[in-house]
This record gives structure tokens, sequence and C-alpha cells, in this order.
């Protein structure tokens, strides 16, 4: 979930703001643009990546409702450093990087809310390095999952709510695409999970814990 650091409250409350609704794959901002401005995420999901040669991405974070993206580039006055695309219909609302700027420099605890928000992005990619840094390829994936569960829920057909493809998934979880369908495979033999179309149904919540905990266990022990 997202932490809310109270910026996005302020920039709501602001009143010329633009919303807008994006479908599945359409972009808000790309790599090298120069910012025009910031979204707050009210509902839906959106991938935030670096492009890599060959038309391959590195997918860094996957924001939801109550996150703010392009701040880092707009506090800072360059272009974007990462893409950003939606993975389901996502509402945004937006405020021009000049209004922005304006907003915070009228009020000294405005300031200080950027700074935290901007360590709370930077706290969560971190922590999103070191779970993909310690484990093994299965023990990542099954990490993955319980993140994708905390994050967005599960229905009551067991399915999480978010739809990702088997790239998503691998670039997520930083293994190639081949493996990543290896591992589904294997994953699907074991009882774990199923997965049809980008949906993930899970099928054994505690034995995916303990798989995700494997490396963990033996390091202990």
């Amino acid at each position: 979930m997202a932490t809310n650091t109270g910026l996005e409250e302020i920039i709501k409350n602001y009143g010329e703001l633009t919303q807008f609704i994006f479908h599945k794959n359409d972009v808000l901002f790309k790599e090298n643009d120069q910012p025009a401005g910031l979204y707050c995420i009210e509902s839906g999901s959106v991938k935030i990546f670096k492009e890599e040669p060959a038309d391959q991405e590195r997918i860094l974070h996957l924001a939801t409702a109550g996150e703010i993206l392009g701040l880092h580039s707009i506090v800072n006055n360059h272009p974007y450093t990462n893409s950003a695309t939606a993975i389901s219909e996502t509402r945004a609302s937006f405020i021009s990087a000049s209004d922005f700027m304006k907003l915070i420099n009228s009020n000294n605890t405005y300031k200080l809310l950027v700074m935290k928000s901007l360590c709370s992005r930077i706290d969560s990619m971190e922590d999103h390095i070191v779970r993909i840094s310690e484990k093994m390829s299965d023990e990542r994936f099954a990490d993955t999952l319980l993140v994708l569960v905390e994050k967005y829920g599960i229905s009551k057909s067991k399915e999480i709510n978010i739809h990702l493809s088997i790239d998503e998934l691998a670039s997520y979880t930083c293994t190639s695409k081949s493996y990543m369908k290896k591992i589904i495979t294997e994953f699907t033999h074991r009882g774990l999970i199923t997965f049809s179309s980008g949906n993930i149904k899970i099928l054994n919540l505690p034995l995916l814990r303990n798989t995700a905990m494997m490396n963990a266990k033996a390091t202990i022990n």
C-alpha cells in the first residue's frame, strides 16, 4: 500500500486540477521527456519502468491509489528518469509544474511533505531491490506474489486484483521471460497458483509464504 504523507491531500484540495482517465497501456509520461506536472493516482495502477535495449523494460515500481508520480523530476527540474504506463484503468489528478511549485513555496510545511514523499518512494524501491537481490528466482517470484496480494488484495475467487503479463512478471521479478514461464509451470504443478491470460489465482497462500522464506530459513539454520 502507498504511504500517505499528506501531500496527496494538499494537492487534491488545490483548485486547478485536471482529471484524467487512462486505459491499460496508456502512457502517462516517457523517460527523458520534460515534466509538465504531477499525477496523483486516485484509482487503478501504473507501472514505473526503465526502458532498455531491444524494446525491453525493467519495472521499478507498481504505483497505486494515493501515490504521486513525477515528483522527483519536478523538484529537481530535470527530464523524467523513467516511464509510466497504466496497467489497468487508472484515474488521476494532474497539477502543472508551475502550479505545484507555487503551492509548495507558499508553505514550509508543504516542503517537508515533499521530502517525506520522496523518502517514501526511495524506501519502497530500496525494499524492492533488497527483496530481489537476496533471493533465488522462485523465492523472488513467491515474494512478488505476496507483495501483489498485499498491494491489490484478492477476490472471492482467490485471484489477485491486478492483471500482469508474463513479460511484466519477469521484468518486476528480474528474471527472463523463458525462466518465468518455467517458474509459473512449477508453481502450478505444486498447487501454489494458476495463471491464465494475466490472471493469477492463489491456491495455497501458506505454502507460498513458506516458499518466499526458504532462503531466509536456510540462512538461519
